[in-house]
């Protein structure tokens, strides 16, 4: 009898440990999800104006979306856009081309904490210089985890990664600059098995444009449509396919392979001074 009841206490002594190792399993992810990047950022750019010796003041909203407080590190960057439209960063330790605005720019502070689902303003300013020429430059200001974030999501040898960091992108157009877009040539590529048709512009000005509008379409059996002129930015001296998309509500058709090519476009390109007449042929 004793031996057995020695015998019990050390089941009941095993099932303990075990319930307390089942507990630490699952409690040790959530501690591990707690410190994360978990951050909406608003506006994601800005698009500004400036006269000569001006200093333009703007705002961003930090909102921390996690159940820990949020510590960022905010820094000023450069970049440019990669062969896919993407925006990549500059490292720090790189030049600083012609173009960029980074020493023009003051930040409110460095480091930031936000506390768990609260919201804080963020301020800006870009102080332009006085003997400074009509043109646009441009720069990031990027904000990631603190190493106090990073280093919570470590545990023992093993590394949780944190999702890196997020890039408001800002342009900014000095005095009398403009931007000057013309077409060079359109197109017709093949997606996902779904035609897409292209608008290719060049920007001979000397500030970024933003086209936007709809363009009147009608393929060789009749059938109409309005195709939506996607707003991706193009810099000065820079030449960007352009892609034409439909929306259900506005274009009268789903999918772009509802119509049979070739198609003829007709209507007008904008963009923030100026506009181009659109009346041709995509094969």
């Amino acid at each position: 009898m004793h031996r057995f009841m020695k015998l019990k206490r050390i089941d009941n002594l095993f099932l303990w440990l075990f319930l307390i190792c089942l507990s630490l399993t699952v409690i040790m992810p959530a501690l591990t999800r707690a410190a994360t990047f978990a951050v909406r950022i608003s506006p994601p750019n800005f698009e500004l104006k400036a006269k000569p010796g001006e200093v333009v003041r703007n705002i961003i909203t930090i909102e921390n979306t996690d159940v820990e407080t949020g510590i960022y590190n905010i820094r000023t960057a450069d970049w440019d856009f990669n062969e896919n439209n993407g925006v990549v960063i500059h490292p720090p330790n790189k030049p600083l081309p012609s173009e960029s605005c980074r020493p023009w720019t003051r930040l409110e502070r460095r480091r930031l904490e936000v506390s768990p689902n609260r919201i804080k303003n963020y301020r800006f300013e870009v102080h332009v210089p006085d003997d400074i020429q009509d043109g646009a430059c441009k720069f990031a200001i990027v904000v990631s985890p603190a190493p106090e974030t990073i280093e919570s999501m470590k545990m023992g040898d093993l590394d949780m990664p944190v999702l890196g960091s997020i890039a408001v992108i800002v342009y900014v157009t000095v005095g009398k600059a403009k931007p000057d877009v013309v077409i060079v040539g359109v197109k017709k590529i093949i997606q996902d098995e779904e035609p897409v048709p292209l608008v290719t512009l060049h920007n001979k000005g000397h500030a970024h444009a933003r086209p936007y509008g709809s363009l009147s379409a009608r393929d060789s059996n009749g059938k109409r449509a309005d195709l939506l002129v996607a707003p991706f930015p193009i810099l000065p001296g820079d030449t960007e396919d352009i892609e034409l998309t439909t929306d259900p509500r506005l274009s009268g058709i789903e999918k772009m392979s509802e119509l049979t090519f070739p198609i003829s476009l007709k209507g007008l390109i904008e963009w923030d001074g100026g506009n181009i007449k659109v009346d041709t042929i995509i094969e």
